[in-house]
């Protein structure tokens, strides 16, 4: 049996809106559920909008916390597909060869599913 960091193969997936009561009558969240392919764990992230930049600030939380993965799995969304965008500009403008190098090394293979059923 080889072992296996958390959260090293992560899928991610919305659930349905949350609507939640703040200062407006209605706010509307998301719920980002971010499941680690190997251990079955879970991690749960709100998210206030459906949208790449504030789906991204989710994302950088959950790095934060459970390190960065190797490989994500998620539907074919267009904020997924918008946000590797992003991940991939940001990989291709940094400039410090440290960086370029630990990135390079590390960096994240975003697969696209055509469906979750099994």
């Amino acid at each position: 049996m080889t072992s296996c960091i958390p959260f090293s193969i992560t899928g991610i997936d919305f659930a349905s809106p949350l609507y939640v009561r703040n200062s407006k009558p209605l706010d509307t969240d998301y719920i980002a559920l971010l499941t680690c392919s190997t251990t079955r764990a879970l991690h749960i992230e709100l998210v206030s909008d459906f949208i790449t930049n504030k789906f991204l600030m989710g994302l950088q939380r959950f790095l934060g916390r459970c390190g960065l993965p190797h490989t994500i799995n998620t539907n074919n969304s267009t904020t997924f597909h918008a946000a590797n965008r992003e991940l991939i500009s940001l990989w291709n403008s940094l400039t410090s060869t440290k960086v370029q190098k630990f990135y390079g090394i590390n960096g994240i293979k975003w697969k696209f599913i055509d469906s979750w059923a099994a």
